[in-house]
């Protein structure tokens, strides 16, 4: 490894650098961010961003066997 960063790597500030498109056949597309999406793509949504880890007590855990 060089240290370089890939063209897929995140930015500097973890942002997002690429969408993936799909099209009306189900056809996915890795796409830059900062190209306009063409005409019969559109954007697929992402995970959610991650945040820290809900409390043991948490409504998360509400309803599962044990809490």
């Amino acid at each position: 490894m060089n240290g370089e960063s890939g063209p897929f790597d995140p930015g500097a500030e973890d942002d997002a650098t690429h969408l993936v498109l799909e099209n009306a056949r189900g056809q996915l597309s890795l796409w830059p961010v900062w190209r306009e999406v063409p005409p019969g793509w559109s954007a697929r949504p992402g995970p959610p961003p991650t945040g820290p880890a809900p409390a043991s007590g948490s409504r998360a855990a509400e309803g599962r066997p044990g809490h």
